[in-house]
Formats: C-alpha cells, structure tokens, sequence
C-alpha cells in the first residue's frame, strides 16, 4: 500500500513557520504574558556570541523633594539617571523523530499527520520548562543573597498531617504577592505543581475560563490567577514533610526571542538502515533567548556550549541586578501541600 512519507510532505521552510507559531499558540507562559517579545534581544540572537548585555535605565531615587526657599544662595542639587544591564544567554536546542519507512508502508498511514499535531505541543512543552527551571535559579540566587525577600515559606517538617496554615491558599498566595509591596497588581500567573493543583480541585477551588481569543480552549483559575499545572517545579522531601515551590508570575518577566538557525528543519533519509528498507528522521532546531527581567546570567557553571535545564536551575548562574525587589515580578510560595 503506498504510504506519504516525511520527505514527501516536509517543506522545511513551510514546516518551520508552522512549528513556530504552533508552538506561541501552546506555550502557557506566553498566553499567560509572563514573556514579552523583545525586539532588540531578537535582532542580537541574529548576530553573534554566546551571551549578550542588556542594558536598562534605573528608576529615579525616591530621596526626599527639596523644599523651595527664597534664599538667593542656596543651591537645589539634581539628581541622575543611572544606567546598568544584565546579561542574557544564547541557546540552542533540538529534537529529531524518525520513522521507519517499513513500518509506515505497513500502518498504510501518513506518518506527517501526526508529527504535525504533536512538534508544537512538543516545543510549547520544552519552553514551560525552559522558563520553571530559570526561575528555580533565579529563586535559588535570591535566597542564597539577596536575603529571600521574593520567598514566602510556611512549610515545616513537623511530625503528622500538615495545618492549614501549611498548605496552600488565598491568603497563602497573597502573602508570596505581598512579596512585591505595592508592585503586586503584576502578578498573573501561578505554576503550581500536580498534586497541589488536585488537591485544590478536590476543594472544587479551581475555575475555568474560556480563550480569550476565543479559540475554544478553557483555562484554569485559583484566587483570580491563571493556573499553570508542571511537575518540573520543586518537591522538597525532607525528613517527615514534601514541601511544594509554586510560582507567581507577572506580566513581562521573561524576555522572549526567537531567530531561526541556518537550518531550522531537515529531514535525514538513511536508505541502508533497517536492513535497505530506510529510516527518515525529522530534525527540528531552536535558537532562543528566554530571560528574566534584570537578573543576569553569570555562566559560572556550564559544561558545554549551552546550558541545560538544571544548568540554568543554579544559583551560581544566576545575579539580580535590578536595585530594588519589586521590579522583579516574580514570587515564591512554599508549602506542604
């Protein structure tokens, strides 16, 4: 039975703007608006180097106005507009799937129909994960020195069932925003771990809201915060206790951009494999950059070219640079449940 097989159906240059803009559509940060597409981050992935600064304007010092006098001799002295940056990080990942051409004459189906409904959600997924992992270093580097002031914890490792007082909930929640002082209005996501988002459907505590686009999805709401379930955030085990990391996220945290490499998509035919019957394997690549907002990529501990997931977990490769707390519009809540 004749079969389409990836070769015959894949244009690289078609294929490729399709997986990008399936993957926008999917990715939970971006629909959320925790990333904001960043022009000038964009046009320095086109060029080169590993890492590149980003500069940015300090907010004016909140000292104290000057009284006006009628004193021809006194003098009010102005003050500046500093400038500082932080340092974004270059990466590069890639996936590839290969298909037996034997097997698909044999399922006599067109294997292309399915690679094509599941890539997007593939790199939707990568980039969620991408962007938790950032944040546990960036949490990991605000605990170990800037005091903890983005970190709410009242989790323990008592003995016995957890209090209420332990677990997570709305006050909870406003407490990690109380975090951010009067900047906390920001705040629109929170990324919760599985077992702390069943137990709270449990308590039928979760809404649904539809697409605003109207595109027939629904989305999951706790205390007027969109909800974000992953498995990659922290579980802590300790001695009797699991403690649970959840994030809260606001509007434009992360810098996100995206330039196609020399070859975002191939597709490799080895005709000798499987005995002469042939293995093709669909070859995608992504150049990014998917950065926090005035917290600086150190490189301090890197094994290869580009980091890993639990690379960018660290604290090392982490430093916050922007002045003052609430300017970061992130927070951590931790809990036992």
């Amino acid at each position: 039975m004749p079969t389409v097989r990836i070769s015959d159906t894949v244009v690289p240059e078609v294929f490729s703007t399709y997986m990008e803009k399936d993957t926008t559509y999917k990715h939970a940060f971006w629909n959320a608006g925790v990333l904001r597409a960043d022009a000038d981050m964009a046009a320095k992935l086109a060029g080169g180097g590993k890492t590149f600064q980003v500069p940015f304007w300090r907010d004016l010092d909140d000292d104290e106005s000057d009284p006006g006098s009628d004193d021809p001799d006194s003098f009010a002295i102005p003050g500046k507009l500093g400038t500082s940056r932080d340092v974004a990080i270059r990466q590069f990942r890639t996936k590839g799937w290969s298909t037996a051409n034997l097997t698909s004459e044999l399922a006599g189906s067109d294997p292309m129909a399915q690679i094509s409904k599941k890539v997007g959600r593939y790199w939707a997924r990568q980039f969620d994960k991408i962007a938790v992992a950032t944040a546990r270093g960036v949490f990991a580097d605000n605990v170990a020195n800037d005091g903890g002031d983005m970190v709410k914890d009242i989790s323990t490792d008592a003995v016995g069932a957890p209090a209420a007082g332990e677990l997570i909930s709305v006050e909870a929640l406003m407490d990690a925003a109380q975090t951010m002082g009067d900047a906390k209005e920001a705040l629109k996501l929170v990324v919760m771990h599985s077992a702390v988002e069943t137990r709270l459907s449990k308590l039928d505590l979760i809404d649904f809201r539809p697409d605003s686009e109207a595109k027939g999805a629904w989305f999951k709401y706790y205390a007027g915060y969109r909800v974000h379930v992953s498995d990659q955030v922290p579980v802590i085990a300790g001695t009797n206790r699991v403690r649970y990391h959840t994030y809260l996220f606001g509007a434009d945290a992360f810098a996100w951009a995206e330039h196609a490499p020399a070859k975002p998509v191939a597709v490799q035919e080895r005709e000798d494999a499987g005995d002469g019957a042939g293995i093709e394997t669909l070859w995608t690549r992504r150049q990014f950059a998917l950065h926090p907002y005035g917290v600086k990529w150190t490189d301090a501990s890197v094994g290869a070219e580009f980091p890993t997931n639990a690379e960018l977990s660290l604290a090392a490769n982490w430093d916050r640079v922007y002045p003052e707390r609430k300017q970061i519009p992130m927070a951590l809540l931790i809990t036992n449940g």
